[in-house]
This record gives C-alpha cells, sequence and structure tokens, in this order.
C-alpha cells in the first residue's frame, strides 16, 4: 500500500456531523523508510503499518549478478544479522527472486533517537547489494501522558530521497518522545504529524521547525483540527497554527480545517470551519481576532436561525492589510441602492457588476471588497466560497468615497456550473457594502430585471467566485 494513500484528510468538511478530536489514549506508530543508500524513509501513524514487508516490493528484474539465486538462504542470513543489530527485538525476513522485505521491531522502550538512527542505517547497510528491498522498522515508546507511542519505519531502494532529508528516524523519534504527539508519518512524500490536542498543535509544530522540516499535515486525532495540504518543505505559520486552536476551542465550533494549498483556482490558503450555530456570528469573531499571519480565506458552514444550512465566507487580510470591516464614514447598507448588470461570459467564466449608489444628502465611504451571500430560486441559500480578485487583491486600491448620488462599482466572476437537470440557480444576491465579517447589514438585489440573468446565476451549490474591490465608476 502506498503511504501517502493513508494520509490524514479533512473529514466531513461539509457536514457538521464531523467532531473535535476526541483525547482518548492512542497508540503512536511511527514509520520510516528507507529510499536510497543514505536515506531512511519515517513513516508513523495510529492505526498501524501503512506498507511492508508483506506488500510486494519488487518490480522488475534485479540487477545482474546482485542476488544471490537462493532467496531462502539470503533471506535467512539477513535476518541473523538484523535480529544481532543493536536494540532489536526481532526481525522478519520475505524473500523473493528480486530482493529482500524485511521488517524490524525495535525493543522498547526505543533507542534514543542517534542510536534508533543508527541501528536503521545499519539495516539498510545489511539489505544493500540484496537487489530491490523493502524495510520496515517498528517499535513502542515508553508512555508518556499522551498515551504509548508505537513506530514504524518504511523504505524502499526504487524511491528517491524526496521529503526525508538526513536522518528522519532520528527525527520521528525525537518527535513522539514528545508528550502531545500521537502519530508522525515521515515518507518520501510525506510528513505527516498526530497531535493529542489542539493546543498540542502549536509546540510541536515548533519541534518540527527547529530540526529544519517540513509538514504536509498537522492535525489532532480525529481530524477535528488541523493543517493539511502543506508542501513538506515548511511548517505553517505560527499565527495559522494559534488561530486553528482557538476556533477549535469554540463552544459551536465542531470542525475546523486549514488547507495550505488547493488544487483548484485560487490556490491560495483556506480556512473551513464547520459549526452548530449562525455562521455569520462566527465571521464577525474570526473578523475580530487580531489575526496577524498570511492572508487567509475563509468559510464558515453553519446552521442560521431559522434553521436552514447557510455560509459565510470572507478574508482575513492578517499583516498583509488593515483589519476588516468598515471604514470611517463607511457607508451603512441603508444609505445605498446596489443593482446588478453587465452580465458577460468568456472562456467558461462569468461577469457581473455590482453597482453601489449613495443615496443620502452627505458623503460616505466604501473600502475593500463587498460581502455577497446568494439565494437561490427555492429560497435557500447556496453555499459558495467567495474570496477577494486577486487582480484587486484584498483592499483594492483603497477607500471610496461617494458623494452624494455617486457610484462604485465591483466586478463578480464564477465559472460556470452545469444547470442539467435544472438544480436551482441564484435568483438574488445579499451584499454586505463592507464584508461578510462586517456590521451594518445586507442590501437585497433581485437578479429577475437582470439582462443575461433573468432565469438566475449558474452559480450552484459548493461553488466558488471572486468579488473586486469597490472602485469608482468610470465617467
Amino acid at each position: 500500500m502506498d503511504p501517502s494513500s493513508t494520509s490524514p484528510r479533512p473529514r466531513g468538511i461539509t457536514t457538521t456531523a464531523a467532531t473535535v478530536a476526541a483525547l482518548g489514549g492512542i497508540a503512536l506508530a511511527l514509520t520510516a523508510a528507507f529510499v536510497a543508500p543514505s536515506v531512511l524513509d519515517a513513516d508513523a501513524t495510529g492505526t498501524g503499518r501503512t506498507a511492508g514487508p508483506t506488500d510486494d516490493p519488487v518490480v522488475g528484474p534485479a540487477p545482474s549478478g546482485a542476488v544471490d539465486p537462493d532467496p531462502t538462504t539470503r533471506g535467512a542470513d539477513v535476518r541473523a544479522a538484523l535480529d544481532a543489530l543493536p536494540g532489536v527485538a526481532s526481525a522478519v525476513v520475505t524473500p523473493s527472486s528480486s530482493g529482500l522485505s524485511a521488517e524490524l521491531e525495535l525493543a522498547a522502550p526505543l533507542p534514543g533517537p542517534g542510536a534508533a538512527q543508527r541501528t536503521a542505517d545499519d539495516a539498510r547497510d545489511l539489505l544493500e547489494g540484496q537487489g530491490r528491498w523493502q524495510l520496515l522498522v517498528t517499535g513502542t515508546s515508553a508512555g508518556t501522558s499522551a498515551g504509548t507511542a508505537a513506530l514504524e519505519v518504511y523504505a524502499t531502494s526504487d524511491d528517491g530521497p524526496g521529503l526525508l532529508g538526513t536522518d528522519p528516524v532520528a527525527h520521528a523519534v525525537r518527535l513522539v518522545g514528545h508528550d502531545g504527539v500521537r502519530s508522525v508519518v515521515l515518507t518520501a512524500e510525506r510528513a505527516d504529524v498526530e497531535v493529542a490536542t489542539a493546543p498540542d498543535l502549536l509546540p510541536v509544530a515548533g519541534l518540527v521547525r527547529d530540526d529544519g522540516r517540513g509538514l504536509t499535515s498537522i492535525v489532532v486525532t480525529g481530524y477535528g483540527a488541523g493543517s493539511f495540504d502543506g508542501d513538506g518543505t515548511s511548517v505553517p505559520d505560527d499565527a495559522v497554527l494559534r488561530l486553528v486552536a482557538d476556533v477549535a476551542a469554540r463552544a459551536t465550533v465542531t470542525q475546523v480545517a486549514h488547507e495550505a494549498r488547493r488544487s483548484g483556482v485560487p490556490s491560495g490558503p483556506l480556512l473551513t470551519v464547520v459549526s452548530t450555530a449562525d455562521p455569520a456570528t462566527l465571521a464577525r469573531w474570526l473578523a475580530a481576532t487580531g489575526y496577524d499571519g498570511p492572508p487567509l480565506a475563509y468559510q464558515v458552514q453553519g446552521i442560521a436561525d431559522d434553521g436552514a444550512s447557510a455560509t459565510r465566507s470572507g478574508t482575513l487580510p492578517g499583516a498583509s492589510g488593515a483589519a476588516a470591516g468598515a471604514p470611517a464614514g463607511a457607508c451603512a447598507a441603508a444609505d445605498l441602492s446596489v443593482t446588478a448588470g453587465g452580465f458577460d461570459a468568456a472562456l467558461g467564466r462569468r461577469f457581473l457588476t455590482l453597482t453601489a449608489r449613495n443615496d443620502t444628502a452627505g458623503a460616505c465611504v466604501l473600502s475593500g471588497p463587498p460581502g455577497v451571500r446568494f439565494v437561490a430560486s427555492d429560497g435557500a441559500e447556496t453555499d459558495i466560497l467567495l474570496e477577494p480578485d486577486t487582480a484587486t487583491g484584498p483592499d483594492g486600491g483603497g477607500p471610496v468615497e461617494l458623494s452624494p448620488g455617486g457610484t462604485a462599482t465591483a466586478t463578480l466572476t464564477w465559472r460556470g456550473g452545469s444547470t442539467a437537470g435544472d438544480p436551482p440557480r441564484v435568483t438574488s444576491l445579499l451584499v454586505a457594502p463592507h464584508g461578510s465579517g462586517a456590521d451594518g447589514g445586507d442590501v437585497v438585489v433581485p437578479l429577475a430585471g437582470t439582462e443575461g440573468a433573468t432565469e438566475g446565476l449558474d452559480l450552484l451549490d459548493g461553488g466558488s467566485a471572486q468579488i473586486g474591490a469597490w472602485t469608482t465608476t468610470p465617467g
């Protein structure tokens, strides 16, 4: 089995059924794998090994003259040598015509990081020259306040070093010695750590950073909270992990997942929160946290006061911009008329212009992108992830002052969804002049009279859209 196939993923992120990780004792497994003559691949999981000698590791013919014609004899010799290594409790070797697979169990308590790495290196040396090979090192650490820690170290002769770097077994042993760590997975492609509680995220990530390593994920047991889809060469920003832990501590939150990278467009980081309460309340709380990390889009899924599913989305500018909210002299929703027009389509994308007019006798200010919520023809709010248009950035060109009767525009863009089966289309918009996280109310914008959108927008449940910042209307 490919170790990457069992890597942590956000579970049930589109429902409120997910629960924040339980804190009961769980066996911790650490896996490290040899992938080259000087590299050991570490993989630690709490659910048992992900791959090992019983999985056929040999593909294709062995190098000519490199393998003893009697694999049974070779296997017995290597097993005896592995059994004799310092700190080894037992060894199992599975021979084949093209190489060997070996499983090595370390004695309890686990050796220190340096000793464990030397034993792994010695085992690797014994397998070299045996054709293609795999090595699995297992063991169980002494108990900590978080529970016992079991380790697995997996490797093959075919892989490159990837994310393993040098001395990965020593690194893994150091991590499982920390009270908050439940499991560690290190392979050529994965660098996953599981911790006991959300407050453990920040200190454990610091240990990884101190070792000069990165993470593909760091999650709480049960995956109720964590950071996913990292590049494995860096560690999530402290401010991000602090925010994840703070959100997870909220009484109504059942799941919080930070995606460091996304495969779609936009590809930037995203914080998804599942709540049992009205998401508007949590969105306002997020906007007021004083988050000071890198810009972070967020989406909060929850239940509105009327019992219907609802979503709020926005962006925390962090250290790159001003805190979310209305500027001084801000236009209130009641001060504005907002209309939709200028619908256009090109290359699968859709464009809709929102125009806000100041209906008062005094000047007022708009700043940044508006918040937009989407209501479908069936009356339900459509679950759409709304993010700032990267062409204008989270704050656009700065505040826009509207004189009495003055106007400003913002452009909404999205990729059209399939309308096969006649799904409910978006027929009205709820526009918050200063973003979803700001107070001030919404302006209802019906689309029935909008040319090109009289039947509604093909913005379907689960889709995404981008909104530009308010700009002065040309002319």
